[in-house]
C-alpha cells in the first residue's frame, strides 16, 4: 500500500503534464478568440487546476504530446492578400508585413493566459488591474470610432492628411450629410436680400483669418456664436451651405461640422453628452472650425421642472461646452431654429450665441434679387421691369416660395408648348429652344403656389385686387400718406423705387460708415484735456437724427361695406411688408385652447416689443370691444400704456361706425385732432366710371378665345428620341478602365482555374480530363458536334475566352451533355460514366453556388456588356503565343459563343431612325392626323373639330355699351358703398360668362341692361 502512493503521485504528475500540453494545444488553436472570452477561459483554468489537486482513481488513455518545433531562423515572411472594391471593380492587393518571429504571430489578445494561484489579495488586485486595462482599451477603441464619425463635411480626403484612412472607412462625414450631395455652387453671391447677415458672418469667420492684427491689437475675440431664427423657407440652412462652401475656398480652409437637431440624442444614459464632447473636441483639434446645429430647438429645449432630466443634462453639457471653464478657441457655433421661444434662455447671451439674426420674409428689393438669381441662367432672361412687377405681386413669399414659382413657371411653359409628353411614356424629341416662359406661365405658377407663411395661418396683408383698385386706389394713397406722417419708420418701405436705407449697393452698411464729427470724440487718456470730463459727457445717444414717433395709432372708420376692413387695411399692411404684423382679433385671442385670452394678449404684446418696429392690427374694434370681457379690456389698456412713448409700434384698427359712435375708451386711443382717424368716403363718379369700364366696354365686347394655336401644338407628332449614346472616354480614362476590368477578369480566371484543377484531380472525373481519342471511337465526331473536356476548358481560360462564369458553366455542362448523348444507358460501363458526368455537373454548380459572390458575377457581366458596347474584344489581352498553336480540326467553331446573347443593333444615327425636328409649327394634314390618332396622345376628332371651325365676325354695338350700359350703371350707383358696387360687378360678369362663346353679343347687351335696371 505504501509503495502504491508514489506511483499515484507519478501518475497524477503525468496527467497534469498532459493537461498542460493540451492547454498549450488549445491556446494555439484559439488564436482568433476575442478579448471578451478571456475571463471565461481563466475561470475554466481555475476550475481545472482545483480538480487536479483532488485525487483521481479512474485514468483514461491520453494521446502523446507532440510539441511544436520552431523553425531554425525563428522568423516567417508575412504577405497578406486582401480584396477591395474600387469603382465597382474587385481588385486584389498585397500588403507586405515584413519578417516576424513565430511568437509574434499570435496577437496579445489571442494568447491564452493561465490563472496564477496566489493569495486572495494578490488575485483580487490582479483581476481589478486587468479589468481596468480592458476598460481602458475598450474606451480607447470606442473613442476612436466616435471621433472618426465627427469629421467636417466640407473637406475632401485630400484636404486631410492624418485621417484619410478614417474618412475612407466611414465613407461620408458628420451628421449623415454626404459631401457629394451638397451643392458646391452655392456661394454668398447666390443669396439675395441677406446682406447684413452675410457681413456679420464674415466678421465672425473670415476677418479673424484675414486681419488677425486688428483683433490682436485690442486683445478681443470676435463673436463665436450666432443664432438664426425665422419662419421656414427664409434661407437659414441656405446660408449655412454657402458658408460651408466659402470656408472650403482659399489657402487656409475652415472645417465645417453639421449636426441636425436630434442627431446627438441616444437611448443610452450619458451617450448624448459624450457625443457633444467628442464633437467639440474634434472641432477644437481641427480649428479654425464651425459647428452648425440645424433645428437646435430639438437639442436644447427650455428646461423646466416638468421636463425629463436627460434633456436638462444635454442642455447643461451644451452650455458648458460653449462657454465654460475651458476656452473653445477658434470654434464658431451657429444654431438655426424656427421656434425661438423653444430654446433655453441660457443659450441666448454673449459668449454662447453672441448674435441673433432674424430671417424674416424678404421685402420687395430682396424678392427682386432672389428672382434675378434664379433666372440669371435663363435664355432669354426676363427684363428688369417684369421682375420688378413680379416682386410686387409676391408679397408674403419667402425665398423658397420664389424659387418654387420660378420652377413652376418653367413647367407651365413646358406643358403649354408640348402637351404630348404627358400622354407618352417614351422620351420624345423636343426643341428646347422653342420653350419660352411668358407672363401667363408666371401667373399660373403663382395661382398654384401657396406661400409657406399662409399654409398654416392666413396672413392679413393683401394687395388691392385689380377689380377694386379703381375704387380704392386714391383712398389707399391718402391712407399711406397719413401713415408716413404718423409712423416715420414706414417711409423708407413706402418708397417704391428706392432701395432700403442702410444698405449700400456694394453690400456695406452705410450707418457703420457715415459718422458725424461730434460722434468721433476721443476717449484715450493721452488725448483728454487736463480738466475733468466734459459737461455733456462722452456718449450722446440723442443727437442722431432718427425717425421718431409718439405712440403711432391710426383708425380707419367708415360706414359698413366701405372696404376699410376687407380691402384698405390689408392693403396698408401689404405696403408695410417690412414690419412684423401681429393680429389681435377675436379668433387669435380665443382660438388658443392652452392659454387664456389675457395670456395670449400679453404674449402678442411681448413679441411686438421684441421685434419692433412692428404693427398691432385690430379689425372691427367696435365689435372686439363689445365682445371681450372687462379683464381682457383692462389687460389690453395696461399693456398698451406700458409701451414706451417713442417705441415704434403702430396700432392699426378699423371700425364700421363713425368715430363719435365708439366707446369712450376707444375714442381716447385714437384722437381725431392728432390726425389718427381716417374716414373712408363713398366712391366718386370718376372712380365708378373706371370701375365699370373694364367689365362693360372690354369684357362684354371681347370675342371668344381662339384655341387654334393650342390645337396645333397638341396635334404636333413628336418623334421618339433615340437612346442616348454612351459617353466618350478619354484615352487616359479608357486605359484606366481597361486595367480595372483586366484586374477583375484576372481574379475570375484564377477562380476558374482553381475549380477546373480540383475537378481534374478528382479520380471520379478522370475520364473527362482529356479529349476523346478518335482512333478508339471513330464515330464520336459524327455524333458529337461540339466536343469538350477539362483540358480544353483550361486552354479556354488561358486564352481569355471566358468573361463570365456563365460561359464557363456552359462549357462544363457541354461535357455532361456530350457524355449523356454518346453513351447510351445499356451496359454497366456506360451507366457508370453517365453517373460521373452528372456528378461533374452537380459538383461544378455546387462549388460556384457556394464560393462565388453574386456581386462579382454581376460585375463580370457589366464588363462584358461594356466591352461589347465599346467594340473591345476579350481575347485582345490574351497571350500572343496561343494563337500560333494549331487548332484542332474536329472541334467546331461554335463552342461557348452560343451562350453569348446575340448582339443587339446599336442606336442608329439620328438622320436614319428619326426625321429631323422642325422648328416651326407643322401644318395639320391627314397623315399628321393619322399619326396622332395612332399614338393616342389627344382626342384627334375633337381637336380637328375645333381646328375646322370657321371664324365668325364679331357683332357688338359699342355705342350702346358706352351710352346705355356704362352711363346707366354709373348713374344708378350714385352713393353706393363698395360692397354694393362689387355685387353689381359680379352679376354683370355672370352674364358675360354665360355668353362667352357667342359671336353675336346682342342678347348679352340686352341681358346686361336688364341686370342694371333691376339692381
Amino acid at each position: 500500500a505504501e509503495e502504491s502512493k508514489p506511483k499515484e503521485k507519478e501518475n497524477v504528475t503525468d496527467i497534469s503534464e498532459e493537461e498542460e500540453g493540451e492547454d498549450e494545444e488549445e491556446g494555439a488553436e484559439n488564436n482568433q478568440a476575442d478579448e471578451e472570452d478571456e475571463d471565461d477561459e481563466d475561470d475554466d483554468d481555475e476550475e481545472g487546476e482545483e480538480d487536479d489537486n483532488q485525487k483521481r482513481y479512474d485514468f483514461r488513455q491520453r494521446k502523446s504530446v507532440v510539441r511544436y518545433q520552431a523553425p531554425q531562423d525563428g522568423r516567417q515572411i508575412l504577405y497578406f492578400i486582401h480584396f477591395i472594391v474600387e469603382g465597382g471593380v474587385v481588385v486584389a492587393k498585397g500588403v507586405w508585413l515584413g519578417l516576424t518571429s513565430d511568437t509574434a504571430l499570435l496577437s496579445p489578445s489571442c494568447r491564452r493566459r493561465h490563472a496564477i494561484h496566489s493569495s486572495d489579495s494578490t488575485s483580487s488586485s490582479s483581476s481589478s488591474s486587468s479589468d481596468d486595462e480592458k476598460f481602458q482599451r475598450r474606451r480607447g477603441k470606442s473613442r476612436n470610432r466616435s471621433v472618426n464619425r465627427c469629421l467636417p463635411m466640407n473637406l475632401m480626403k485630400e484636404d486631410l492628411l492624418g485621417i484619410q484612412k478614417d474618412r475612407i472607412k466611414i465613407g461620408a462625414s458628420l451628421a449623415d450629410v454626404d459631401p457629394m450631395q451638397i451643392d458646391q455652387t452655392v456661394r454668398f453671391d447666390s443669396i439675395g436680400g441677406l446682406t447684413r447677415h452675410i457681413s456679420a458672418l464674415k466678421e465672425m469667420v473670415v476677418f479673424p483669418l484675414l486681419y488677425p492684427e486688428v483683433f490682436e491689437r485690442f486683445k478681443i475675440q470676435p463673436p463665436r456664436g450666432c443664432l438664426f431664427y425665422g419662419p421656414p423657407g427664409t434661407g437659414k440652412t441656405l446660408v449655412a451651405r454657402a458658408l460651408a462652401n466659402e470656408c472650403s475656398q482659399g489657402e487656409r480652409k475652415v472645417s465645417f461640422f453639421m449636426r441636425k437637431g436630434a442627431d446627438c440624442l441616444s437611448k443610452w444614459v450619458g451617450e448624448s453628452e459624450r457625443q457633444l464632447r467628442l464633437l467639440f473636441d474634434q472641432a477644437y483639434q481641427m480649428r479654425p472650425s464651425i459647428i452648425f446645429f440645424d433645428e437646435i430647438d430639438g437639442l436644447a429645449p427650455v428646461r423646466s421642472s416638468r421636463q425629463d432630466q436627460i434633456h436638462s443634462s444635454i442642455v447643461s453639457t451644451l452650455l458648458a461646452l460653449m462657454d465654460g471653464l475651458d476656452s473653445r478657441g477658434e470654434v464658431v457655433v451657429i444654431g438655426a431654429t424656427n421656434r425661438l421661444d423653444s430654446i433655453d434662455p441660457a443659450l441666448r447671451r454673449p459668449g454662447r450665441f453672441d448674435r441673433e439674426f432674424l430671417f424674416g420674409l424678404p421685402d420687395r428689393e430682396a424678392r427682386k434679387d432672389i428672382l434675378k438669381i434664379h433666372t440669371r441662367q435663363w435664355t432669354p432672361q426676363p427684363s428688369d421691369a417684369f421682375l420688378e412687377e413680379l416682386a410686387d405681386k409676391c408679397v408674403g413669399y419667402c425665398g423658397a416660395d420664389v424659387k418654387a414659382v420660378c420652377a413652376e413657371a418653367a413647367l407651365c411653359a413646358l406643358r403649354r408648348r408640348y402637351p404630348q409628353i404627358y400622354s407618352s411614356s417614351q422620351k420624345l424629341l423636343l426643341d428646347v429652344a422653342s420653350i419660352s416662359i411668358g407672363c401667363g406661365d408666371f401667373l399660373r405658377a403663382m395661382r398654384k403656389t401657396v406661400p409657406a407663411s399662409q399654409r398654416a395661418v392666413s396672413s392679413p396683408a393683401k394687395a388691392l385686387t385689380p377689380v377694386v383698385q379703381p375704387l380704392l386706389s386714391a383712398a389707399l394713397r391718402t391712407v399711406l400718406d397719413t401713415v408716413s406722417t404718423l409712423f416715420p419708420h414706414a417711409e423708407p418701405g413706402l418708397q417704391k423705387h428706392k432701395r432700403d436705407i442702410g444698405v449700400h449697393p456694394a453690400g456695406v452698411l452705410e450707418d457703420d460708415l457715415l459718422y458725424s464729427e461730434e460722434e468721433d470724440s476721443s476717449v484715450c487718456i493721452n488725448e483728454l484735456p487736463r480738466s475733468d470730463k466734459p459737461v455733456n459727457g462722452f456718449l450722446h445717444f440723442g443727437r442722431c437724427v432718427k425717425p421718431t414717433s409718439y405712440r403711432p395709432r391710426l383708425l380707419l372708420a367708415g360706414r359698413p361695406g366701405s372696404g376699410q376692413s376687407s380691402h384698405l387695411a390689408p392693403a396698408v399692411l401689404h405696403a408695410l411688408e417690412k414690419f412684423t404684423v401681429y393680429t389681435l382679433d377675436m379668433a387669435m385671442l380665443f382660438g388658443v385652447a392652452t392659454s387664456s385670452p389675457e395670456e395670449a394678449c400679453a404674449q402678442i404684446f411681448c413679441e411686438a416689443k421684441r421685434t419692433s418696429p412692428s404693427i398691432l392690427y385690430i379689425p372691427h374694434i367696435q365689435q372686439w370691444w363689445e365682445t371681450v370681457g372687462l379683464a381682457l379690456r383692462a389687460t389690453f389698456l395696461s399693456l398698451l400704456q406700458d409701451i414706451p412713448s417713442f417705441s415704434p409700434i403702430l396700432l392699426l384698427a378699423t371700425c364700421n361706425v363713425p368715430h363719435s359712435s365708439l366707446f369712450p375708451e376707444v375714442q381716447e386711443l385714437f384722437r381725431a385732432e392728432y390726425g389718427e382717424v381716417h374716414c373712408i368716403q363713398v366712391p366718386t363718379r370718376q372712380e365708378r366710371t373706371k370701375f365699370f369700364e373694364e367689365v362693360i366696354l372690354n369684357q362684354a365686347a371681347k370675342a371668344p378665345a381662339s384655341k387654334r394655336k393650342a390645337v396645333l401644338a397638341s396635334l404636333e407628332v413628336l418623334p421618339v428620341a433615340p437612346p442616348p449614346p454612351p459617353r466618350t472616354l478619354t484615352e487616359k480614362e479608357q486605359q484606366r478602365l481597361e486595367e480595372q476590368e483586366e484586374d477583375t477578369l484576372r481574379e475570375l480566371r484564377l477562380f476558374l482555374r482553381d475549380v477546373t484543377n480540383r475537378l481534374s484531380q478528382d479520380k471520379r472525373f478522370k475520364a473527362f480530363t482529356k479529349p476523346v481519342d478518335l482512333e478508339e471511337v471513330p464515330d464520336y465526331a459524327t455524333v458529337i458536334k461540339q466536343p469538350m473536356d477539362l483540358s480544353t476548358v483550361l486552354s479556354n481560360i488561358d486564352i481569355h475566352k471566358y468573361a463570365t462564369v456563365k460561359e464557363f458553366v456552359h462549357d462544363v455542362d457541354l461535357i455532361w451533355k456530350n457524355c449523356l448523348e454518346y453513351n447510351p444507358d445499356k451496359d454497366p460501363s456506360d451507366r457508370q460514366i453517365r453517373h460521373r458526368a452528372c456528378a461533374l455537373k452537380d459538383t461544378v454548380h455546387a462549388i460556384i453556388k457556394d464560393e462565388l459572390d453574386e456581386d462579382f458575377e454581376k460585375i463580370c457581366e457589366d464588363i462584358k456588356e461594356s466591352r461589347r458596347t465599346r467594340g473591345c474584344s476579350t481575347s485582345r489581352f490574351a497571350p500572343s503565343y496561343y494563337h500560333v498553336l494549331p487548332k484542332p480540326k474536329a472541334v467546331d467553331t461554335k463552342t461557348s459563343e452560343e451562350v453569348v446573347p446575340p448582339k443587339e443593333s446599336g442606336p442608329l444615327p439620328l438622320a436614319v431612325s428619326t426625321p429631323q425636328l422642325e422648328t416651326g409649327v407643322r401644318r395639320v394634314t391627314r397623315s399628321l392626323k393619322n399619326q396622332a390618332m395612332q399614338q393616342g396622345m389627344v382626342d384627334v376628332d375633337k381637336a380637328m373639330e375645333i381646328f375646322d371651325q370657321e371664324t365668325q365676325p364679331l357683332v357688338v354695338d359699342h355705342n350702346k355699351l358706352k351710352v346705355n350700359l356704362l352711363c346707366r350703371a354709373v348713374s344708378k350707383t350714385e352713393g353706393y358703398e363698395v360692397y354694393q358696387l362689387e355685387k353689381l360687378y359680379a352679376l354683370l360678369c355672370q352674364s358675360i360668362y354665360r355668353h362667352r362663346k357667342d359671336y353675336n353679343k346682342t342678347t348679352l347687351l340686352k341681358e346686361m341692361e336688364n341686370v342694371i335696371e333691376d339692381f
